[in-house]
């Protein structure tokens, strides 16, 4: 019995190695630069499809949401200018539409907008942390008691390629 509770309080003195803390970085302050768009809209899939559309402003309306979730975070303070604090920038270079149901009149039902987002965070030397491809998507209803519009999707699709952003940063797996 004694080697079982021994085992048992090394368990859970040990733990699983699962922890909820962030990455820590060497600094606590973080600039966003604004997000750039290079989504090509001059693409052969965009010039023969009146379907595809293009977000107006995606990109600065994605950097808003990055702020607004790194403040509410509070894991890095953003700031504008700090020699010490590392840099992240992001860049939009897809926008997709895709329909994924239709009604029995072959109207389309149900629609998913993804983001396609490159990231990098950079330490104050300039040198590489992270860099990843996020992908942020949103699925949504054209008709019926939960239909929105895609301007309104956009708006969802923002903030999860934001959450998306910020957990890549703040996150150690």
């Amino acid at each position: 019995m004694n080697k079982i509770l021994v085992l048992l309080i090394s368990f859970i003195v040990v733990g699983c190695g699962y922890t909820t803390r962030g990455f820590v970085y060497d600094g606590n302050t973080l600039i966003i630069e604004p997000a750039v768009s290079k989504i090509d809209i001059t693409s052969e899939s965009r010039r023969y499809s009146n379907y595809t559309s293009f977000p107006i402003l995606i990109e600065n309306r994605l950097t808003n949401e990055l702020v607004n979730r790194f403040n509410i975070d509070g894991g890095l303070k953003v700031v504008n200018t700090d020699p010490k604090a590392l840099k992240l920038s992001c860049e939009v270079y897809e926008y997709n539409k895709a329909t994924l149901r239709y009604t029995d009149s072959d109207d389309v039902k149900e629609q998913r907008l993804r983001l396609y987002v490159r990231m990098k965070l950079v330490d104050s030397e300039g040198e590489d942390l992270k860099v990843k491809t996020i992908i942020g998507e949103t699925e949504y209803f054209l008709s019926g008691a939960n239909s929105k519009s895609e301007t309104a999707a956009q708006i969802d699709l923002i903030e999860d390629t934001a959450r998306r952003i910020l957990e890549a940063v703040v996150e150690e797996w």
